[in-house]
């Protein structure tokens, strides 16, 4: 069990839950996707809690903070992540995120730059026209968003013996240090965000390079394997590259949209290379 404080602070008229390591060390704040929370990135943070001050907030509609009342789109959350920033009162960090999360990431580096030195996206909705949400199969964004909503709310649901084994069944090669908080959080996410998913993937269809321009800070960029349901493509990654001049991306061969659970041993080394490069001096 993790000894890491937690809090809450007011912001963009929510109460919002965070997790944090602290210590007087360069700060990143780490968002995690749609249906997870904070402590889904348990694993990443044990091997960063040593040199940074690492801050894990639980989305709205997520964990312990409070439902978003129907509305979870990127401007809403881009505003909770700077309001929580302002309110511990943190020094630039880097910000970072996974798919929901990286979206969240990416439209704060873009609207707030003063608030960040730098960010990391893992697996954001960077979508050109004409390919699908991940994999070969052209699916519409509303249905994938109700279908993830119908598979949280059954693990959700039911008995958390049974749940943890269908997990473990479903996800072999995870950890119990990935599959126990994933389960957690479903356990946690509200019912309210669930019956709003397939609006809130509607919206990450916009227009992810146009952000990607805005943003003023280094980004690394990380993608998986669009074959194992990865959601950005190399060619939607080298134009993203091309779009911003700071932005740069690797590619890990086999990962799935959750990228570093399947590809931790390529993710770590990336991630802390570049968090190392952009706190220097901080």
């Amino acid at each position: 069990m993790v000894k890491w404080s937690d809090g809450y602070v007011h912001a963009n008229g929510l109460r919002l839950h965070y997790y944090r390591t602290g210590g007087d060390k360069p700060q990143v704040v780490i968002n995690h996707g749609a249906g997870d929370d904070g402590l889904c990135w348990t694993r990443v943070v044990k091997e960063l809690e040593r040199e940074y001050d690492v801050i894990l907030p639980d989305a709205r509609g997520h964990g312990k903070s409070a439902s978003g009342k129907g509305d979870y789109s990127t401007r809403q959350r881009v505003a909770d992540l700077a309001g929580l920033i302002e309110a511990l009162k943190l020094d630039r960090p880097v910000v970072g995120g996974h798919s929901m999360g990286a979206d969240t990431a990416m439209g704060l580096a873009a609207e707030y730059p003063h608030l960040t030195r730098g960010v990391f996206l893992e697996d954001p909705p960077i979508i050109l026209p004409g390919e699908s949400l991940g994999g070969d199969q052209v699916i519409n964004p509303d249905e994938i968003g109700k279908m993830m909503a119908k598979y949280m709310r059954m693990f959700k649901l039911m008995p958390r013996f049974v749940a943890l084994n269908m997990a473990r069944k479903g996800m072999p090669t995870y950890p119990d240090d990935e599959i126990q908080p994933w389960l957690d959080s479903k356990r946690r996410v509200s019912f309210d965000f669930l019956k709003a998913m397939g609006g809130a993937l509607m919206e990450f269809a916009a227009a992810p390079l146009d952000v990607i321009r805005k943003i003023q800070s280094p980004v690394l960029l990380i993608i998986g394997d669009k074959a194992k349901m990865s959601i950005v493509s190399p060619e939607a990654a080298q134009k993203a590259a091309e779009a911003n001049a700071k932005l740069q991306f690797i590619r890990l061969e086999g990962a799935s949209h959750d990228i570093r659970r399947t590809r931790f041993d390529g993710y770590m080394p990336a991630l802390q290379e570049f968090l190392a490069e952009v706190t220097r001096g901080a």
